[in-house]
C-alpha cells in the first residue's frame, strides 16, 4: 500500500484540514482511501482476542438496553455462546500486534508522531453498537468492511450527561444532527467531545479507529510533580515582616508567601521542561532487556522501530534530545530526524557523532531498533 495521503475533498489538503477542522468540527471524507480492502478479517480479529498480551473488549447490550463491558483475552469457547447479535468486539494497539498495518496509518501521519496513540479495530454483527458516547481524543473512523451507520451530534452545546453506574461512557440522552452510512474507504473525523453512535449495517462490519492522544492537565501534574519532588530543594515559608496578630486570620501576606512557594516549586528551566515533556509524551512504550553483548551487526542496512515504541524528539540547534519510551538520549538533530520521523526503512546517517553512536548502540542493544528484515518485528 503506497498511499501517502488521504484523498481529500476538493479544496482540502493536510494543512487546510488542520486549519479548518482539526479539534474544531467533524468531517466526513468519502473515498478517503480508494479501493480499500481490509487485511484483517473478523475471524482474525477474534483470534487475536484470545492471545495473551492483548487487551480486547467485548461490549454486549442486555435485554434492558444497558451495555455490559467484558475484558479479555478471552477463552477459546467465548464465541460459541455469544450469539449473532447485540455485541461488539474491540481490540486496541492492532498496529503493534500486526506491524504490517502501519502502512495503512501512513496517510494519517500529517499529525505529529508523538500525538498518535493506536489503531483500534472493532467488529459488530448487524444492528449492534456500543451505544452513544463521547471520546476525549481526536479520532479518524475508517470503515474497513461492510457498512456502519454513524449518527453524530454536531450542535454547539450537546448534552453530555452520562448514564449513571456504567463502566462505559454511555450518554443518557442523545439526539443526532447528522447521519451517514460509511462504506469501505470512507473516513469520519471526530474532534474530542462530539457525541456519536455507530450501528453496524449487515454482518461484516469492521471499523478502524485511528486515535490521537493528548495529555490532560492531570497527566502533566502527575508526571511533572513526581520528578519535581525528587529534585526540589527544601524552602520554607518566610515572613520576616510579620505583624503582631493573636488571632487565627490567614492574612493576604501569608497567602502571597504561599503562592511564591508554589510558583518557585513549579518553575521549570527550559532543559527541565524539555526532559519532562519528552518523558510524558513518549512514555507507555515497551521496556526491553538490555542485551548489549548482542548488538545486531546492521552494516548499513535499514532499520525499524519496535512496534510498541513511542518516539519523539526536541531540536536545539544542531543537537537534539531523542525520547524513546520515556527515556532521553542525546544526539544530533540530523540523527534524530533520520531515526524518528519514520517507523520503518530507517537509514542511519553517515559520519555519526560520538553521542549518535552511543545512542544507536543503546537502541540496538535493547532491540528498540532492529533490522527491517528481522521477522520478529515485521
Amino acid at each position: 500500500m503506497q498511499l501517502k495521503s488521504l484523498q481529500w475533498p476538493d479544496g482540502l489538503s493536510d494543512q487546510t484540514f488542520l486549519d479548518q477542522y482539526w479539534q474544531k468540527k467533524p468531517l466526513l471524507i468519502r473515498g478517503a482511501i480508494p479501493d480499500f480492502e481490509t487485511p484483517v478479517s473478523p475471524n482474525e480479529l477474534a483470534g487475536m482476542s484470545l492471545e495473551d498480551g492483548t487487551a480486547p473488549r467485548i461490549i454486549t447490550q442486555q435485554a434492558n438496553g444497558q451495555y455490559q463491558l467484558e475484558h479479555g483475552p478471552f477463552a477459546d469457547d467465548r464465541y460459541n455462546s455469544i450469539g449473532d447479535k447485540d455485541w461488539s468486539l474491540m481490540i486496541t494497539d492492532c498496529e503493534k500486534h500486526w506491524p504490517q498495518l502501519l502502512a495503512w496509518i501512513e496517510p494519517f501521519r500529517f499529525v505529529p508522531r508523538w500525538r498518535m496513540d493506536d489503531l483500534m479495530i472493532s467488529f459488530a454483527p448487524d444492528k449492534a453498537s456500543v451505544g452513544a458516547h463521547i471520546d476525549e481524543y481526536d479520532v479518524f473512523l475508517l470503515q474497513a468492511s461492510g457498512t456502519r451507520r454513524w449518527h453524530i451530534d454536531a450542535s454547539d452545546n450537546p448534552n453530555t450527561q452520562l448514564v449513571e453506574g456504567s463502566d462505559l461512557r454511555i450518554l443518557a440522552n442523545f439526539s443526532a444532527t447528522d447521519t451517514w452510512d460509511l462504506a469501505p474507504g470512507d473516513v469520519l473525523y471526530l474532534p474530542p467531545g462530539v457525541p456519536h453512535h455507530g450501528i453496524a449495517v449487515g454482518n461484516d462490519c469492521t471499523t478502524w479507529s485511528i486515535g490521537f492522544r493528548a495529555p490532560s492537565n492531570l497527566d502533566v501534574l502527575d508526571v511533572f510533580s513526581e520528578v519535581l519532588l525528587d529534585n526540589l530543594a527544601l524552602v520554607r515559608l518566610q515572613d520576616p515582616a510579620l505583624q503582631a496578630n493573636n488571632g487565627a486570620e490567614i492574612k493576604p501576606e501569608a497567602l502571597a508567601a504561599l503562592r511564591t512557594l508554589w510558583e518557585t516549586a513549579t518553575t521549570l528551566s527550559d532543559e527541565e521542561l524539555i526532559r519532562l515533556s519528552g518523558h510524558l509524551l513518549t512514555r507507555g512504550g515497551i521496556t526491553l532487556e538490555d542485551e548489549s553483548a548482542e548488538v545486531p551487526n546492521w552494516n548499513g542496512q535499514t532499520l525499524q522501530w519496535h512496534s510498541f515504541s513511542q518516539v519523539g524528539y526536541v531540536v536545539q540547534g544542531d543537537a537534539a534530545e531523542l525520547f524513546v519510551n520515556g527515556d532521553a538520549y542525546a544526539c544530533s538533530a540530523r540523527f534524530a530526524k533520520a531515526m524518528a520521523d519514520s517507523v520503518k526503512n530507517l537509514k542511519v546517517p553517515a559520519e555519526l557523532s560520538a553521542s549518535d553512536q552511543q545512542t544507536l548502540h543503546k537502541l540496538l542493544a535493547t532491540h528498540v531498533l532492529t533490522l527491517t528484515d528481522d521477522s520478529e518485528f515485521t
